[in-house]
């Protein structure tokens, strides 16, 4: 009787499109090494990331989460233009260079409430992986963390097409994708063209410049980011998601920290950061209710 042939077994640390959220292929990275090698290919790709603690969520934004996610449009454009006066009455004193443009312009309001946890429609990401690694590995050491990407330059050349398709959203009603203003139809009251906007605020405010900060958009409420990339970007070369282990998450933190200088004190470099920071030498409290 002839001997079976051995089967050589391919040697992976990691499982390439081991399953797919919400129409996007997924990495499972089971190592370090794999992870920071994945990190220095999406640094030289430029492309944007984001990363949570924990997986399975999709990409919605705050303000279509509970309890918020059952509120019509009407009710979130009140809240948000609600939002943005209080915060306008309030800082136009002590605000820094870059977000006292928010004292002018709608989306750089929300770009700035965004980072200081206020609900929006808006998504922050980050042009440094290493950052998006942070969020990824931060919390929650018992549960898988994840990092979303896309190609920026894929959404330039798609990213303008929207603006012939919808014409309104120029100045001039010509379609020219240079003359694209959001506030033409973002805050509109009846059902606004369903596009989305990847965009870089240059001026920029203290947690943004840290974090090395870029937002994603949507003109509808109700819109999870991920499914509105994947219909923009189509093919999937142009986008991914990785998943970190639960159990690679204290490793990262020690390696963010010593090789790269991210952690919470650098990426939130302001008062009321530091003082969150500060909060972790106290273990969390629990509600009293007032």
């Amino acid at each position: 009787m002839s001997k079976s042939p051995k089967v050589r077994k391919s040697r992976r640390t990691h499982t390439e499109v081991e399953s797919m959220s919400h129409g996007w292929n997924t990495t499972t990275l089971t190592s370090e090494g794999d992870i920071l090698r994945v990190l220095t290919d999406l640094q030289g790709k430029g492309w944007l990331t984001r990363g949570h603690s924990r997986s399975g969520h999709g990409l919605v934004p705050s303000i279509d989460r509970q309890p918020l996610d059952g509120f019509v449009r009407a009710d979130k454009l009140q809240r948000e233009r609600r939002s943005i006066e209080l915060f306008r009455s309030t800082t136009r004193f002590f605000s820094s260079p870059g977000e006292q443009e928010a004292l002018r312009d709608e989306i750089v309001a929300l770009m700035v409430l965004r980072h200081h946890g206020v609900p929006t429609r808006l998504l922050d990401w980050s042009r440094s992986p290493y950052v998006a690694t942070h969020f990824a590995v931060a919390r929650h050491d018992d549960l898988d963390g994840e990092i979303w990407s896309f190609s920026y330059q894929d959404y330039k050349t798609e990213g303008r097409k929207q603006w012939r398709k919808w014409r309104q959203t120029t100045t001039d009603g010509s379609g020219d994708p240079d003359k694209f203003a959001a506030g033409l139809t973002a805050f509109r009251l009846g059902d606004p063209p369903n596009w989305i906007i990847a965009a870089f605020y240059p001026l920029g405010f203290p947690r943004q410049d840290a974090q090395r900060g870029a937002y994603t958009m949507t003109a509808r409420f109700g819109v999870d980011h991920a499914d509105a990339l994947r219909a923009l970007l189509v093919d999937q070369t142009r986008y991914h998601r990785y998943l970190i282990k639960a159990n690679l998450k204290a490793g990262l933190r020690t390696v963010l920290l010593e090789q790269y200088g991210i952690w919470r004190g650098s990426l939130f470099p302001d008062t009321a950061g530091a003082a969150e920071t500060a909060r972790e030498a106290f273990p969390p409290q629990k509600c009293s209710g007032v």
